[in-house]
């Protein structure tokens, strides 16, 4: 064992490895999501963020103004988990002081942050809102403003011969304070509190469920609270009495935009400038994606662009926050299965690995958490062991150091190193052999891309660069192209993805705000497509080109793409299509590359159309074995697992004769499959038959549950049945907590 662990018995490291085969890693679940608490958090990429947000808090406090925050992340750059770490700052405050940092005691006491996810649909947003706040802090924020209000309208003090409140005059004193709109919520409330017979009623009322004409004819209301009016009137009575900040967090405040459409996002916009200007005692933050953050800014009117705080920005984590990351969450590992964490806080794997880790992802916390998680399985998986990681950087630097000195005396012919000859030269690189081994297997696994709007843009403006030069061109091409266009409601600016001014032709690109490229653009592609036609129409471009997601459709996008037609080019891609337009943009584009290049430089670079190689003819060397009706076959490995690093096949081994799988009982080969032998011979393993010898029946259905198959596969498999087991086992512990939380609260 390296030194690294030196201080870790052999026993304790099988235990500790053990425990990570038993249930789920801590990086298995990359992505935040609001319902789901995060454990860990590393708070410096936000620390602006933070400032800024206490900062609006005590303002607040001090003169009730509503303040709007937009924060802007790249996707996985952290805007959900800053939810959670606001809330888990929230509850801090709310336990023993001692827990709480002494600067954030007088601002973190008198405050609650609420959670709303993306509306569902683009209608009754208010409600939204409101259900968010009853969930988030809960039934009893009801009770605390109904005692606050009824105590004010004189409701507690006794009155008459025996001492009985009249109601029907607390609600007309109610009323005279709150007239109009906020009738009903008043009788509801002063129900509520003060008549125990109607009580379940106006409760059902008042959490916005379903009733009847003659319970609201009993309640004396006419109203339901799911009208946009009764829910904002409801939402200001709590926020006014709750003694405390409402710090409403809207998460991905782009999403009614790419789901619905621009028309959408300004109904959405709208409701929160409504609640700006009507509610007091809010500050209300709009997590949103910073590629999409200008056309919602393009959407947004003036009196509420006017209204925001300066928009701020998560930062990516730095090499140090991706080690603090690691070795916290290991720490939450440990702890939750009752081990004492190991002494080396990086176990099992180490500051080299992490440092290639960051350098690889930029120090995007959600890609860097992925790539954490495939080294951990690896050791898990026995596809590596920690021999093979465990170096640290002083052990690197005296092995390149050696390595340096050995090629050089080998070059002179002398012996520098100690007790020996020096070894022959090993080429020009001097790394680690860590190092080596780490670049090894991210060169084999496959690196996930990140595709997006933006970056779809991007390699596509790369490809038409690339082929420029081929061709010796010089074309104009910017990224993100702005135009005015005058409506009834005023100039409005847009923007275009990119424009490529070449020969006299002006070329708008565009890529509608989708999330991904596996599903129809729906309307973001026609509200696109609208835009590169309004631009036609206004002369800024001769003509323009749309990338879509493969299958979109819908009568209105359809009907411009046949006006244009002429003059509006498509493109559509898959998700995997588009991944690999981003990966392959830098060197050699792909075909869509190539295809979307075209339309700018036509026949002139059809020589430089990217040609996939032909399939082998069947019965050559080569040639891939059918397809098996069952699933595909993964490539031959060693009994005793994969190579390190290799991933298992996609599609189906190369076998050496058509047949669904390997004969049963053919012994596995010794390493990865070569190249299949003529469909006539053996099977791999198999004696060698002669020329008379016929070939094996194919076989066919699955393959046997036997050695062929990938021993990753039973792994993988084995540890997600472990996996769902846990899921399920948390989900009824959760329900259990919840049951008994429900039932504390009818209690009291």
């Amino acid at each position: 064992m390296a030194k690294l662990f030196k201080n870790l018995k052999e026993d304790e490291i099988e235990i500790y490895l053990d425990t990570l085969r038993e249930g789920t890693t801590p990086f298995d679940r990359f992505a935040s999501r609001g319902d789901i608490q995060d454990p860990v958090d590393v708070p410096t990429p936000r620390k602006a963020i933070d400032n800024a947000v206490f900062r609006a808090i005590r303002q607040t406090k001090r003169d009730k103004s509503t303040r709007l925050i937009p924060i802007l992340g790249s996707a996985g750059s952290g805007k959900t988990h800053t939810y959670w770490a606001f809330k888990d700052k929230e509850l801090k405050a709310k336990g023993p002081k001692e827990n709480v940092i002494e600067e954030d005691l007088e601002e973190a006491v008198d405050w609650s942050i609420v959670y709303v996810s993306s509306p569902p649909a683009p209608i009754r947003i208010l409600l939204h809102v409101y259900t968010c706040i009853i969930d988030e802090i809960g039934a009893d924020v009801l009770q605390t403003v109904a005692e606050k209000l009824v105590d004010r309208w004189g409701g507690f003090k006794r009155k008459g011969l025996f001492g009985k409140t009249d109601i029907d005059e607390v609600i007309q004193q109610g009323i005279r304070e709150y007239p109009g709109v906020f009738a009903d919520c008043v009788k509801a409330l002063v129900i509520f509190e003060l008549d125990k017979s109607r009580r379940p009623m106006a409760e059902r009322w008042l959490l916005g469920e379903d009733m009847d004409e003659t319970e609201l004819d009993t309640l004396g209301i006419n109203s339901v609270i799911e009208d946009d009016d009764i829910c904002l009137a409801m939402i200001k009575l709590i926020t006014e009495h709750l003694d405390k900040v409402v710090m409403l967090y809207f998460d991905e405040l782009e999403s009614p935009y790419r789901t619905h459409g621009e028309a959408a996002e300004i109904r959405f916009l709208e409701t929160l400038k409504r609640l700006y200007n009507e509610v007091k005692n809010i500050v209300i933050i709009g997590a949103v994606l910073k590629e999409i953050w200008p056309r919602i800014l393009e959407i947004a009117d003036q009196p509420l662009r006017s209204r925001m705080e300066p928009e701020l920005e998560i930062k990516p984590f730095t090499f140090a926050d991706v080690k603090l990351y690691f070795a916290k969450s290991m720490e939450v590992f440990w702890n939750e299965n009752n081990l004492n964490p190991p002494l080396y806080p990086l176990f099992p794997l180490n500051e080299t690995v992490l440092e290639t880790i960051f350098n690889k992802t930029k120090g995007n916390p959600r890609e860097a958490i992925k790539l954490a998680r495939m080294f951990v399985d690896k050791i898990v998986n026995e596809e590596m062991t920690l021999e093979q990681l465990a170096t640290d950087k002083e052990l690197q630097a005296v092995t390149t150091a050696e390595h340096a000195a050995a090629k050089l005396a080998a070059e002179k012919g002398v012996v520098a190193t100690k007790g020996g000859p020096a070894p022959k030269a090993t080429g020009p690189a001097q790394k680690s052999e860590v190092a080596l081994r780490i670049e090894e297997i991210l060169k084999q696994e496959e690196y996930i891309v990140e595709v997006n709007p933006a970056s779809v843009a991007g390699a596509s403006l790369k490809c038409i660069k690339v082929y420029a030069d081929k061709i010796n061109k010089q074309p104009k091409v910017n990224l993100e192209w702005k135009f005015t266009l005058e409506k009834k409601s005023g100039a409005k600016i847009y923007t275009l993805a990119g424009m490529i001014e070449f020969e006299g032709r002006k070329i708008g690109l565009e890529v509608p705000s989708v999330k991904n490229f596996d599903r129809s653009g729906g309307v973001a592609a026609f509200y696109a497509a609208q835009r590169l036609a309004d631009a036609i129409e206004l002369n800024n471009v001769t003509e323009s080109i749309l990338l879509v997601p493969e299958g979109t459709s819908g009568a209105k996008y359809l009907s411009l793409l046949k006006k244009y037609g002429g003059k509006l080019h498509v493109s559509e891609l898959s998700q995997d299509s588009a991944e690999e337009l981003i990966r392959s943009a830098m060197k050699d584009p792909s075909i869509k590359g190539w295809e979307i290049s075209r339309i700018i430089f036509g026949s002139s670079i059809d020589q430089f159309k990217p040609v996939a190689p032909p399939p082998p003819p069947a019965g050559q060397a080569g040639a891939p074995a059918a397809k098996p009706a069952a699933g595909p076959t993964p490539a031959a490995k060693p009994a005793s697992g994969p190579a390190p690093g290799a991933k298992p096949a996609a599609g189906p081994t190369p076998a050496a004769k058509p047949a669904s799988g390997p004969a049963p009982g053919a012994k596995p080969a010794a390493g990865p499959t070569p190249a299949a032998k003529p469909a006539s011979g053996p099977a791999p393993g198999a004696k060698p038959a002669d020329a008379s010898t016929p070939a094996a029946k194919p076989v066919s259905g699955p393959v046997p549950d036997n050695k062929p198959k990938s021993v990753l596969t039973d792994q993988k498999d084995k540890k997600d049945e472990k996996k769902d087991k846990k899921d399920e086992e948390k989900r009824k512990k959760e329900e259990e907590e919840k049951r008994k939380k429900d039932e504390k609260k009818d209690k009291k």
